[in-house]
């Protein structure tokens, strides 16, 4: 029985030649595909606008958490005068208050931190796997495609001073929760309400670590903490892929 379309193929002299029709068809299948899959600047400027929609609110959450106000001033005296620490609470019951509170606002910082995370590991994978001086678009003019592509690392320089934020954020509290448990240690065997027992002090510091570590949620956040060369380089909008590449390496791991 003939075919209902093969009259479509009679002008190009495959009516008679089904493996013909087949292969035309799915030339015209790819040709579409092509026209309806994003350029690679594209699909990173997406990932950028996903971030930057995360980062807003994680921006504020880091305001509101106020780390800062949890900072360990340390000089030479505070080391063997406990009683100088502006943040002691006076009593046990007051300092396990304390020690949980910062422990709920590390874990409100380090979980939204993670998908950031995430999202600037597939940035910068994709820009230093697609884009480079000789990149190509067939939609955009190049002067579009250069405008875009210092947008892109624009936006992945302001990433990366985000999430060198939060480490700061996290570098502070976990500081804040290791002093706790040095004050927690002079009520071991006090006796009466304030007491409380060395194997406790000793659990309380292992799941510290494990909190703070990144252990617990896979993490290792103190990646994003900056040196004086990184801040400079960003500072004057420098990406450079070798050394990107370095960074994207080591990124990598932080998952682990």
């Amino acid at each position: 029985m003939p075919s209902l379309y093969d009259d479509l193929f009679e002008d190009d002299g495959t009516k008679n030649n089904p493996t013909d029709r087949k292969l035309k068809s799915l030339d015209l299948d790819n040709h579409l595909f092509d026209e309806n899959q994003k350029e690679s600047l594209d699909e990173i400027l997406l990932l950028i606008k996903q971030f930057t929609s995360q980062a807003e609110p994680f921006s504020q959450l880091l305001s509101n958490t106020r780390a800062v106000d949890h900072e360990v001033e340390k000089g030479i005296l505070d080391f063997f005068l406990i009683t100088n620490d502006k943040h002691n609470q006076e009593t046990l019951a007051k300092e396990r208050k304390y020690y949980a509170m910062l422990q709920s606002k590390f874990t409100s910082i380090i979980s939204p931190m993670k998908d950031l995370a995430h999202i600037h590991l597939q940035t910068i994978k994709q820009f230093n796997s697609d884009i480079d001086k000789d990149y190509y678009s067939i939609e955009k003019t190049d002067k579009q495609v250069r405008f875009e592509k210092e947008s892109a690392i624009d936006h992945i320089n302001i990433q990366r001073k985000i999430l060198a934020d939060a480490s700061t954020s996290l570098s502070i509290l976990e500081e804040a929760l290791a002093n706790t448990e040095d004050r927690l240690h002079s009520y071991i065997n006090a006796g009466g309400i304030n007491n409380i027992s060395s194997s406790e002090c000793e659990i309380l510091t292992q799941k510290r670590i494990s909190l703070t570590s990144g252990k617990k949620h896979h993490f290792d956040y103190s990646f994003f903490k900056m040196n004086l060369l990184d801040k400079t380089a960003i500072a004057m909008g420098i990406y450079l892929k070798e050394t990107t590449s370095q960074y994207l390496g080591k990124l990598n791991k932080v998952f682990n």
